[in-house]
Formats: structure tokens, sequence, C-alpha cells
């Protein structure tokens, strides 16, 4: 009787599994058990066939002409390594189980100077703030033009003058007039912005980074 199970699904690809580039620095602990595992030769096209697409150790034997077994001690040692990871099961036409092994990220970059190359978090809260200070200021310039281009009801004589507005009237008029817009669409773009660098950018840096 033939096997239910698929025999060669197609896998999933980088992008579909959702994975991030890795960033490891030359000083980090986990850098020298990545270049004693992609040491050889052999390692190494093992690792960028498995960035091509993933596959089994039988079909990359077979590629590269190597032996099953030495294609798997190189596949354990990147297992441990944390560079590929097994994502699903093939079965031959005899029914035997194979493992498929895929990238554990989208790319895998080693790099000296941290203190050049990592995102810095203080620095891009500084940038915020700094941004939000700039549009501050140009929203009171506005709001104070804006002002003064506003007529004021004159009172006529038997009428008392009217008092000085309190700082909760202050603020809504501020709020409500064009100084205040200004500074909430910059606010919400500035946050915008800071928030896709956060995940995009600086979250994937850190999240193979030891504790």
């Amino acid at each position: 009787m033939s096997s239910l199970l698929p025999l060669k699904p197609t896998p999933r690809s980088a992008s579909d599994r959702g994975l991030e580039p890795r960033l490891i620095e030359f000083e980090d602990e986990s850098a020298e058990q990545i270049l004693s595992a992609v040491a050889s030769t052999t390692a190494r096209r093992i690792l960028n066939r498995i960035y091509e697409e993933p596959t089994t150790a039988s079909d990359i034997a077979a590629e590269i002409d190597s032996s099953v077994q030495n294609i798997s001690y190189h596949l354990d040692r990147l297992q441990d390594a944390e560079l590929v990871e097994v994502i699903e099961t093939w079965y031959s036409e005899q029914g035997r189980e194979m493992d498929v092994y895929a990238p554990t990220n989208s790319a895998l970059v080693l790099f000296a100077g941290a203190e050049r190359t990592a995102p810095s978090l203080t620095t891009a809260l500084r940038r915020v703030f700094g941004a939000v200070g700039i549009v501050g200021v140009v929203s009171v310039i506005v709001h104070a033009r804006w002002s003064v281009s506003t007529p004021v009801p004159v009172s006529r004589g038997g009428e008392p003058p009217q008092p000085d507005p309190t700082l909760w009237e202050t603020l809504v008029t501020f709020g409500t007039g064009p100084g205040g817009f200004i500074l909430g669409v910059s606010i919400v773009l500035i946050l915008s912005l800071f928030v896709t660098w956060y995940w995009r950018t600086y979250r994937p840096t850190q999240s193979h980074t030891p504790a």
C-alpha cells in the first residue's frame, strides 16, 4: 500500500516563516561556536545549500558528493550553533522519515565594531525627543501667529473687560487651533517612525544577544 503522506511538499521559505536577520558581533559568546561550526568547507557548502532551499541530509549528500554520515555530522554542529533547524519531515517512497533542514534566520552577519554598527536605543530616543521639541516650538509659533490674526471681540463701553483666559482655556484653544493640529500630527508621525525602526531594525539585533 502506498503512503498517504506527501513525499516532498514544497517547504516554506524564509519570508513565509517570518525570519529575521541575525547579527553577531565577534565578541559575542555564540560567535566562537558559529565560527567553529562553519570552519569546514563542507559545512559552509551545506549551509549555503540550505539557505538556497530547505532540504534533507541525503539530498545534500548527493549534490555535494559526500556521505550522509558526514553531512549529518555537520548538520548536528550547525544545529548546535543555532544556524539550522528541522522544520518538517518528508517521507521516502519506502516510507522512511527524512528531516528537512532550513536556516534559523533570513541572513547571518558576523561583524566587528559594535559601537559603530549596532543600533542604539538611547540615540534613537534622544532623536525622538529632539524632533518633538522642534515640532513643539514650531507649533507654538504657528499658534501665536494665528492668535494675532484672529480678531478679538471688543467690549462695549458699559461692559466689564473680559478676564484673562485660564490655563485650561489656553490649552484648549491651542489644542483646537492650527498649532495643536501640527503638534498632534507630527507626534503621531514621529512615534510611528520610531516604532517601525524598533521592530524592524533594533529588535532583530537584540533577539540573539546574550543576557
